[in-house]
């Protein structure tokens, strides 16, 4: 009797442990490689180009694992399926610290990337599935957890570099994952074999197992997982293009020097934080999203008329209403989970959502810099960001419902 509550609560901490550190390397990819551009350059040369495309490979790879990732945690299960993708990302990382060309750079990169984009769409499955009763919370810590793992490689980064080389500063990265993986290893021959004791009672019965596949087609008449891929793909554009196009911007329209415009940036990072820990426990706690949706719509329009009207008035207070804006990023991370009823619909939404969201995102910085080069200022480009921040009240209504997503499909 007292050995079944050991037992779960043994289990339970695995899976808490085994969520935190995935989530820690789940953005060392995006964050590792840019500082050390300068000295990567010095062996692999990189054209602006080059670096546009390096740029602009994450978006892509994580709208691609959108795709890819439900489909094959149906086929493998979840946690085999995670347990993968924390080995491609190890191969990625050593790959692209081996290259000997920029062919193998890039490959490495999208290996990577790939791989953590895994980790996007099926951690929210995972919480629901180690923790249903902790959605918030957990989605909180693991949100938190990301940005912390984004923020620190650009500062460790270039000392690395300079105690040994840029080679070793890319590759020592696949260590701090190779230590994440441990849990998952446990979690996924766990998994796979009560996943074979299952199929073989279902077996025995005569009865074929069920399988929860719906089609892509089906899902687009959910109303509520619109009302989660709008703000999603909203707060998607709005980073990416962040990313991508503020430090020209910012040089050009307030003034600002090079190192300001990069420190700025970085604030949009830091902010993250914040937003990370209380976005997903409001989603949880709240009625409605309603509340979070009028706020970044709020929060993005005037950072953006901000910058339109008056740039250089108050510049840093127009960058931190527009890093505030994104906590409809955290949002719905835990939306997954909160709207659907199983760890599989979970999965299935959050590839959805996030391949739309991140398709979109990954073509915005080139349709925003294109328009600037083709009228010569940044107040088309600008205006088209305050245009698209109004979209999230379209999700109002919608999230007002508070609809399941598997109710609205009859499943």
């Amino acid at each position: 009797m007292t050995d079944a509550p050991s037992g779960r609560r043994s289990e339970l901490l695995l899976g808490v442990v085994a969520i935190v550190l995935i989530a820690a390397t789940m953005r060392l990819p995006v964050a590792a490689l840019s500082p050390l551009a300068g000295r990567i350059d010095a062996d692999i040369p990189l054209s602006a180009l080059a670096l546009g495309a390096l740029g602009t490979a994450p978006p892509i790879a994580f709208a691609l694992a959108g795709v890819l990732a439900p489909r094959l945690a149906r086929r493998l299960q979840l946690e085999p399926t995670l347990l993968l993708a924390m080995l491609a990302m190890i191969a990625g990382h050593l790959v692209r610290a081996a290259a000997a060309d920029y062919t193998m750079l890039l490959v490495g990169t999208l290996v990577l990337l790939l791989g953590a984009g895994f980790g996007n769409v099926l951690l929210p499955a995972a919480v629901k599935k180690i923790t249903p009763h902790r959605i918030g919370a957990m989605t909180a810590a693991y949100a938190m957890i990301m940005s912390i793992g984004a923020a620190v490689p650009p500062l460790v980064a270039v000392p690395l570099a300079e105690l040994a080389d840029w080679r070793v500063s890319l590759a020592i990265w696949a260590a701090f994952v190779a230590v994440a993986v441990l849990p998952w290893v446990a979690l996924a021959v766990r998994e796979v074999r009560a996943h074979r004791a299952w199929r073989a009672g279902v077996e025995a019965d005569g009865m074929p197992a069920p399988v929860d596949r719906p089609r892509r087609a089906a899902l687009l008449r959910s109303p509520t997982l619109w009302g989660i891929g709008i703000p999603f793909t909203v707060s998607s554009i709005s980073a990416y293009a962040g990313y991508a196009l503020l430090p020209p911007m910012l040089r050009e329209i307030a003034g600002v020097g090079e190192a300001e415009a990069g420190a700025l940036l970085a604030l949009l990072g830091f902010l993250g934080l914040p937003l990370a820990a209380v976005g997903p426990v409001l989603a949880a706690r709240l009625r409605t999203p309603t509340p979070l949706l009028v706020a970044s719509t709020v929060l993005f329009g005037t950072a953006y008329a901000g910058l339109l009207l008056a740039p250089q008035a108050a510049t840093l207070l127009w960058m931190i209403t527009l890093g505030l804006g994104y906590i409809t990023f955290p949002m719905c991370l835990a939306l997954f989970a909160l709207r659907t009823r199983t760890p599989a619909m979970a999965s299935t939404v959050s590839g959805a959502v996030q391949t739309v969201g991140y398709a979109v995102a990954a073509l915005a910085p080139l349709l925003l810099g294109a328009l600037r080069d083709g009228t010569g200022s940044w107040a088309p480009a600008i205006a088209v960001l305050l245009a698209l921040s109004a979209a999230n009240l379209i999700a109002v209504p919608v999230l007002g419902r508070r609809g399941m997503v598997d109710d609205e499909l009859g499943r």
